[in-house]
Order: C-alpha cells, then sequence, then structure tokens
C-alpha cells in the first residue's frame, strides 16, 4: 500500500483541511437573520454556504465540562465566510491542533433555496472516534439534490468524554457526555434557526459514519432528544455502543481521575477549579488517543441503546448498514500476517469469543470462503464488533428500516483494493468527495455511479423517510423474517439473511452481549 490505511486515515482524519480555508467570494445578499443575530454567508459554485455559526458559547473557563451555554447575541453582521478551527485534539504524528473554543456549525444550502423552501435538512456527525476530526466542509453532492446540510463540531477527547466523580455530582449524576450534549445543542439550534435558511425544521435527518454512527444511535434512543429530528441513518454500528458493557459513566470517571492526578490537581483544595484552570493542551497531550462510544447511565442515555429500544425508544425511520471488511485495519494493521497459521486463528478465535464458541464459530468461516485464515478472521471479528451489533440494531426497530451493506473493492487502486470493503471506505462514495479523507483516489465509471446512487438513496430518505426513487434499484424495507439488505457495489442487488447463522452464534457470547 501507498502507506498502511491506518497512517492514511488517522492522518487524514486529524490533520485533513484543519486549517481554515479561504473564503469565496461574499454575496451581500447572503445575509440570514438567527436568533443570535445576522450572519453572512459566501456563495460558491454550487453551494451558499454559512461557516462557523456558533451554535453554543465557548466551553472554556468556567464552562469547560458543563453542558452547552446559550450563545451571547451580538450586533450587526457576523461574517460567516470562514470555517471554525476543529475542537482541541492531538495532532499527527504529535503535539495539538484546534481549539477549545470550538462549538460552531457550518450550513451548506442550494442557491435557489428561499426562506419559504421548506426543504429536508440532513445534520451530519462527523468521524474520528470522538477524539478527532473535525465537521464536513463540503456536501455539494447532497445540496445538489436539494437539501440543506448542517455540520456541526462537539468536543472531543477528555473535554467532550471525560468526567469526575465530582462532575457527576455537580452534574445530577451525570459526566462524560458533553459532546453529545453538545450535538443536541447543535440540533435544537437547527429546530430555531433553519427555516430562516430554507429548511424545514420538522423534517430534519441526523447522520454519521464510525464514532459519529455510534452517536447517532445514542442521540435516537437519548429521551434528550424527542422532537429533534425525524429520521436517522446508521453507517455501522458498534458492540460497546450499543450494548453499554464495559462503557458506565465509571469510565469517564476514571479518566478525569487520571488527568488530576498527573495535572497534580488531586491533591487541591478545589479539584474542579484546579483541572477547569489546567491548560487544556496539556490535557489533550496527558490523555493522548483513544475512540470513545457514548457512555450508558448518564443523562443523555440513561441505559444503553440496546435497552432503551426494548423499552420503546428509537421510533424513528433508520437507515443502517456497515462495510463487510470492516475491521481489516483494526484486526491486522497495517499487513495481513502472512503466514497466518492455524495455531493463530485458533488462538485470535478463542481470545475473542472464548473456548467453547469459538470452535463452531472457525467451522462458520472456512478459509476456502474467505481466500485466507487472515480474512476469516476479519470477517468473524468484523461480524462480532459491527456486523451482528447492526444487525441486532435493525432487528430492534419498531420503525420502517432499511439495511445495506457494503462491498465493493476501490477499483484500478490496488493499494486501497488491499483493504476490501474496509471501515469508512463508503464514505467518499456517500458524499461524492474522494478526497474526504486524502485517499487520493479517481473513480472509475461505474463507481461514480455507484457514489451517485448511494447519494441519492440517503437523499430520497431524508425527504421522505424511503429512500427508494426514479431510476434507482429497488429497496426493500427490512424485516426480521427474511432480514433483506440492499448491496453496494457497482452491481447494486439484495441479499437475505446475510450472516444471520454467524450471528444467532456470536449472538450468544457472553462477553459480546451480557
Amino acid at each position: 500500500m501507498r502507506a498502511s490505511f491506518r497512517a492514511v486515515a488517522t492522518s487524514a482524519l486529524l490533520l485533513g483541511s484543519v486549517a481554515a480555508a479561504v473564503p469565496d467570494a461574499a454575496a451581500p445578499d447572503l445575509i440570514v437573520h438567527t436568533r443570535a443575530g445576522d450572519v453572512r454567508g459566501v456563495a460558491t459554485d454550487d453551494t451558499h454556504e454559512w461557516r462557523g455559526i456558533p451554535f453554543a458559547a465557548p466551553p472554556v473557563g468556567d464552562l469547560r465540562w458543563r453542558p452547552p451555554a446559550s450563545v451571547e447575541p451580538w450586533t450587526g453582521v457576523r461574517d460567516a465566510t470562514r470555517f471554525a478551527h476543529p475542537c482541541l485534539q492531538l495532532g499527527f504524528p504529535s503535539g495539538t491542533l484546534g481549539r477549545e473554543d470550538c462549538l460552531y456549525l457550518n450550513v451548506f444550502v442550494p442557491p435557489t433555496a428561499t426562506p419559504t423552501s421548506r426543504l429536508a435538512v440532513m445534520v451530519h456527525l462527523h468521524p474520528g472516534g470522538n477524539f478527532g476530526f473535525h465537521a464536513y466542509r463540503d456536501a455539494a453532492a447532497f445540496v445538489a439534490r436539494n437539501v440543506i446540510v448542517v455540520t456541526p463540531a462537539y468536543r472531543l477527547g477528555i473535554l467532550g468524554f471525560g468526567g469526575h466523580p465530582l462532575l457527576t455530582a455537580e452534574g445530577n449524576g451525570s459526566s462524560g457526555e458533553y459532546g453529545l450534549l453538545d450535538q443536541l445543542a447543535a440540533l435544537e439550534w437547527v429546530q430555531t434557526n433553519i427555516e430562516a435558511f430554507g429548511g424545514d425544521p420538522s423534517n430534519v435527518t441526523l447522520f454519521g459514519s464510525s464514532a459519529g454512527s455510534f452517536d447517532t444511535v445514542a442521540l435516537m434512543v437519548s429521551p434528550l432528544s424527542e422532537g429533534l429530528f425525524a429520521r436517522a441513518s446508521v453507517q455501522g454500528e458498534y458492540l460497546t455502543a450499543l450494548t453499554g458493557r464495559f462503557n458506565t459513566i465509571r469510565h469517564p470517571e476514571h479518566i478525569g481521575l487520571h488527568a488530576a492526578k498527573v495535572s497534580g490537581c488531586d491533591a487541591s483544595p478545589d479539584v474542579l477549579a484546579c483541572l477547569r484552570a489546567t491548560p487544556a493542551r496539556q490535557l489533550v497531550r496527558q490523555e493522548g488517543f483513544g475512540d470513545v462510544v457514548p457512555f450508558t447511565g448518564g443523562v443523555v442515555l440513561p441505559r444503553s441503546p440496546l435497552k432503551l429500544l426494548e423499552d420503546g425508544a428509537g421510533d424513528v425511520p433508520l437507515l443502517v448498514g456497515f462495510d463487510r471488511e470492516e475491521d481489516r485495519y483494526f484486526v491486522f494493521p497495517p499487513r495481513l500476517p502472512h503466514p497466518y497459521t492455524r495455531e493463530a486463528f485458533v488462538r485470535d478465535s478463542v481470545d475473542m469469543l472464548g473456548p467453547d464458541v469459538a470452535p463452531a464459530a472457525r467451522a462458520l468461516y472456512p478459509r476456502s470462503e474467505y481466500n485466507s485464515r487472515a480474512w476469516a478472521f476479519i470477517a468473524m471479528r468484523t461480524d462480532a464488533a459491527r456486523g451482528c451489533p447492526t444487525r441486532r440494531l435493525a432487528n430492534a426497530m419498531v420503525a420502517p428500516t432499511w439495511r445495506w451493506l457494503y462491498t465493493h473493492v476501490y477499483e484500478d487502486d490496488p493499494a486501497l483494493a488491499k483493504g476490501r470493503a474496509a471501515h469508512i471506505f463508503e464514505e467518499p462514495f456517500l458524499w461524492g468527495n474522494f478526497d474526504l479523507f486524502r485517499f487520493g483516489h479517481t473513480p472509475t465509471p461505474d463507481e461514480e455511479v455507484l457514489s451517485a446512487r448511494m447519494t441519492e438513496y440517503w437523499t430520497n430518505f431524508a425527504k421522505t423517510g424511503d429512500p427508494n426513487g426514479p431510476g434507482l434499484p429497488e429497496w426493500p424495507q427490512y424485516e426480521p423474517t427474511t432480514e433483506p439488505s440492499l448491496i453496494l457495489d457497482s452491481e447494486i442487488g439484495v441479499e437475505h439473511g446475510y450472516h444471520a447463522t454467524e450471528c444467532e452464534l456470536l449472538d450468544t457470547v457472553p462477553t459480546l452481549y451480557p
């Protein structure tokens, strides 16, 4: 590969497009009135854009590790022609980037929209493990299909998902949910202001990939999100994000306890005041990298999504799916082991599933079906971590649901083809932007068609609650008896019961599903 996918993805997610962009020429008539004040946008070739609009007060000083506060209104016209800096995070390969003052969002609007257009609105939560990356800055493919796209930032890492027992007491039983509370504040901003941009506040779809999907599921079932969006789209759910196992607010509390110890604040008479006075960059550097999924037991997510779904939450229509080799680079970074022996396969399957289930699981993932034992284990791990949880999510839904499976292997690109259908490989297709993660890929004509179809499915869903539309292969609504999934590939088709037998076994593993 030109470089390992992990290196490519990490550098792209943490460094890609982080500098404030040079604005296009501002149009004098692109002034919109929001509740906090007027904002002036910018016209590009394809969109009207309002960049870096504050949706909450800067979460600094005494507002660090508190729910987002209201924006201070301004007078005059605020310039909204430049993207805001990303939320503070570790840089790659070292240092930090971004700012603690980062609660801003971008609005992308069709040039033909007026305040009376009542267009469907798509609010996107970005990937990056909830510790990195930034709000997307190009929504042209969606906007071309006559929808409005909003891309908010939210606090990351220790600043967004760190807690402390004292913060939990201060927050009436909740800490480590600040990033999710930021996302809710952004959705509330949409409800209050999007009509002025031509949007319909009653027709909002929340969607995201990777961590953005984990957060979407959390908000979909949260008691705090009622009335904030009408539909949801999830690109791969993750096991612990669905079950809440090893994932309660006690975990962010430990993050805060560690931060207090290494910064010396644990000896302070006022631990929280000391932590809030500690330089944010110091906190981010000392806590390092680490993917974060939404914690359970707080005000946003009082119970696990799986339990809340069982209680009747999550009654919005849903698009849901995952990539067939999702965990390729999480299992074997950067290259496949050669040889990957039978002994290694036995060892790794036992470590993941336990000695009682592993033999039966290995029989369901024969080497002959996957070209090698390494790919067989990747399939097993992907199913256990993402595929079967995604299936569980679909089966738990009572609202109309459409399920998909991305299987496409990048064409004319040997480096990316080595990842097959790996994690976030579908995202450039959905956004019609193959520079999204700096993959350096030039799509083939067939890939251009696949990309256009994917974007069309998603925008149809946002507009009507049904992804189907003229000129598209039929996508059957999901039901748990035959389990239809739309196969997203150069040849779009439908598969029924994808890995249902494998998931029926994996769902019995107590270490996976308590």
